[in-house]
C-alpha cells in the first residue's frame, strides 16, 4: 500500500512539475530556433549556389553528409537545416525531407519534431507568412497558403502538384494520431 502511495505521489509531481514547465514555455516569447550548424550550413549552400563548379568540395562534403539545405521562417524566428530522409536519426538533428517529393520544383516535403528546436512553433503561422527554402541548387520564397490538422496516415497533403509549394508535417502536443500540415505556395 505504501509503495502505491509513492508511486501515485511520484506521478503526480511529475504532472505538476510538467504542467508548470508548458505554462513557462507557452508564455515564453517566440524565440530564434536555430540548428546548431545553420549558419555554416546557411554559408556552404550560398558558397554552392554561386559557383559554375557543382564539383566543389562545399557541394560535395553537403551532399555526402545527406544535408540539402535550409529553411527560414522570419515570422516565428526559425532557422534550421535540412537533411535528406524522415529516420529517426535524421530528424533528431535536422528538418527531413520526404525523398518521395520533389527537392525544388513541385511539393517539397518536410517533416519536423515538435520540439523547441525545431517545429514547435509552427502553430504559430499564419496565411501569408514568408517561408524561404535554399537547397543546394537555388532558393524558393513560399507563401503560406493552408493550416490544417490531418490525420496521422494521411499523405495527401505530400503528393505531386503541378504548382510549386512546401509542405510541412509535425505532431500535435497530446494528439499522437494527428500532425500539423503547413502548405506554403511559390511566390
Amino acid at each position: 500500500m505504501k509503495s502505491k502511495i509513492i508511486i501515485v505521489l511520484i506521478v503526480i509531481s511529475i504532472i505538476s512539475l510538467l504542467s508548470g514547465m508548458s505554462v513557462f514555455l507557452l508564455n515564453k516569447p517566440i524565440q530564434e530556433t536555430k540548428s546548431g550548424d545553420y549558419d555554416e550550413i546557411s554559408n556552404k549552400v550560398e558558397s554552392i549556389q554561386n559557383t559554375d563548379n557543382i564539383e566543389n568540395s562545399d557541394f560535395m562534403e553537403l551532399w555526402d553528409s545527406n544535408v540539402i539545405g535550409t529553411l527560414e521562417i522570419p515570422s516565428i524566428n526559425l532557422q534550421l537545416s535540412i537533411a535528406e530522409g524522415i529516420e529517426n536519426d535524421v530528424i533528431g538533428k535536422y528538418v527531413g525531407h520526404f525523398p518521395s517529393t520533389a527537392l525544388i520544383n513541385g511539393n517539397v516535403g518536410l517533416a519536423g519534431h515538435n520540439t523547441q528546436e525545431f517545429f514547435a512553433n509552427l502553430k504559430k503561422l499564419k496565411k501569408g507568412d514568408e517561408i524561404v527554402y535554399n537547397f543546394i541548387l537555388g532558393t524558393k520564397v513560399y507563401t503560406v497558403d493552408t493550416i490544417v490538422e490531418i490525420q496521422e496516415e494521411d499523405w495527401s497533403y505530400l503528393e505531386d502538384t503541378e504548382d510549386n509549394r512546401i509542405t510541412m508535417i509535425t505532431c500535435i502536443s497530446n494528439k499522437k494520431d494527428k500532425r500539423l500540415c503547413i502548405q506554403a505556395i511559390e511566390k
